[in-house]
């Protein structure tokens, strides 16, 4: 059901042969790769920083602007194929301007919007302990450390808080 439902942009766009603009195709191509770099980076963080400090929770580079940045790397890029594939989404509407042949035509493009509406709703009821016991299982391990609470109430779940971020990295510039 993932697959499915993660693909269908992909899968309904290449049933239409309509290439696509170069500017939908190079708005979503940036997006597709912001967010692959986003969630390999996060993966790597995470990678060397359990294997530099084991039994620590992680909160640094993309995991102290989002405690869940891979889930947000993997929307992204599911978002970037969505807007790649939207023209072969939508058709025309015709000459007569009816509401209904323009709602009827768009059909395509709102059930591939089900794909990152999918992907936002396990993610965050991934982050927020609605579908597995990650949360409790973290606030097990390390609920005891003061970091970790402050981390848990001033980081975002998910959408990280990029202002925040850009804040402190100016701040860091100045020092």
């Amino acid at each position: 059901m993932w697959g499915i439902l993660c693909s269908l942009p992909h899968t309904l766009g290449t049933a239409n042969a309509n290439p696509g603009s170069p500017i939908t195709l190079t708005i979503g191509g940036t997006v597709y790769l912001l967010g692959l770099i986003t969630e390999s980076l996060a993966d790597y963080q995470k990678w060397t920083f359990k294997s530099n400090n084991p039994g620590q929770f992680c909160n640094v580079g993309l995991w102290s602007i989002s405690q869940h940045p891979n889930f947000f790397g993997n929307l992204l890029l599911w978002t970037g194929i969505l807007i790649m594939n939207s023209d072969s989404l939508i058709q025309g509407v015709g000459e007569d301007g009816n509401i209904l042949t323009a709602l009827w035509g768009s059909r395509r493009f709102a059930l591939a919007c089900l794909s990152p509406l999918f992907l936002f709703s396990l993610f965050s009821g991934q982050a927020n302990g609605n579908i597995t016991n990650a949360v409790e299982l973290a606030a097990k391990r390390y609920g005891k450390d003061p970091n970790f609470n402050k981390y848990v109430e001033t980081v975002p779940k998910f959408i990280p808080n990029v202002f925040s971020w850009l804040k402190q990295l100016l701040i860091g510039l100045q020092a």
